[in-house]
């Protein structure tokens, strides 16, 4: 049997330490040190019994069939933000379809878990092609505007989360992506390609992307 990252469990490096976002359980948390270094040593094909056997018991790893071990999504490096640029104010029904899609969002997170509420991302009822500009750019603008009218502090993974909804059901491929930096902080935030929807180009390039969906 071959060893992959357990399911559910996404990762990325900061020098000699590893953040690790634990999806089923809605947590982060930071390997450093010895187990740092056996994980790295695991990477990189160095990894001893006693490396493999720690990393099985700290439910790291987990076997699996002829399965390679992947830290994540490729994505593409983010370039540009459409809000960083002057933006025409949104449609005023959109702008309330986006406020009602935050709320909603705000209602499912105290209700389902994080992990139930990603896999409905994967629906094959959504039928979703490349992202549509003009789509993009109107519910970018519903959702910068809505922010007159709502909480925008701390609401990053409300607003990843529907806007992602409402991107899809237009039919637009967008990514909702989970980034982290050090010393810790997490964020998450939605983007197009190289495009960012949600959040100005500076604020993203801190974050290094650790899980994508």
């Amino acid at each position: 049997m071959a060893l992959a990252l357990r399911s559910g469990l996404h990762c990325c490096r900061f020098d000699a330490e590893y953040v690790f976002f634990d999806l089923a359980a809605d947590r982060y948390f930071l390997l450093s040190g010895v187990a740092a270094n056996r994980f790295g040593n695991f990477v990189s094909g160095r990894a001893s019994a006693a490396d493999r056997e720690h990393l099985l018991a700290s439910d790291i790893l987990a076997e699996v069939s002829g399965r390679a071990m992947r830290e994540g999504r490729d994505l593409p490096t983010v370039t540009t933000s459409l809000i960083d640029a002057p933006i025409a104010d949104a449609p005023l029904g959109t702008t309330v379809a986006s406020l009602w899609a935050q709320r909603r969002v705000r209602r499912d997170l105290r209700l389902r878990s994080l992990a139930d509420i990603v896999g409905t991302f994967c629906d094959e009822r959504f039928s979703t092609s490349s992202g549509n500009d003009k789509v993009c750019g109107e519910i970018a603008a519903a959702f910068l505007r809505a922010r007159r009218y709502a909480p925008a502090i701390d609401q990053c993974l409300t607003r990843g989360i529907a806007m992602k909804r409402m991107l899809m059901r237009r039919g637009c491929a967008v990514s909702l992506v989970f980034g982290v930096t050090m010393p810790f902080a997490a964020h998450c935030w939605v983007q197009a390609g190289e495009t960012v929807l949600t959040d100005p180009l500076d604020i993203v390039l801190h974050y290094q992307p650790i899980f994508a969906v």
